[in-house]
């Protein structure tokens, strides 16, 4: 849910602020995190790997920092 939550805010973002200068690059960085992700459960091995506390650590933070960046951009 974490991946859906970030593709989401990251097109809410670019339909936002559809007419301002560098929309897509801002976007981009909220939507290739969670599309990265959303690619990582579909291997077997790394959506092992996801369940560690360590994994879950690292995508809460990378995606933490992407929504910050979404909502004050």
């Amino acid at each position: 849910m974490w991946a859906y939550a970030l593709i989401a805010t990251g097109c809410i973002n670019w339909s936002y602020q559809r007419g301002e200068a560098g929309v897509i690059t801002n976007s981009a960085f909220v939507v290739i995190p969670g599309l990265i992700l959303f690619a990582i459960t579909f291997n077997k091995t790394l959506a092992a790997k996801l369940n560690s506390k360590a994994a879950m650590y690292f995508w809460g933070v990378v995606g933490g920092l992407a929504l910050i960046f979404a909502f004050i951009n």
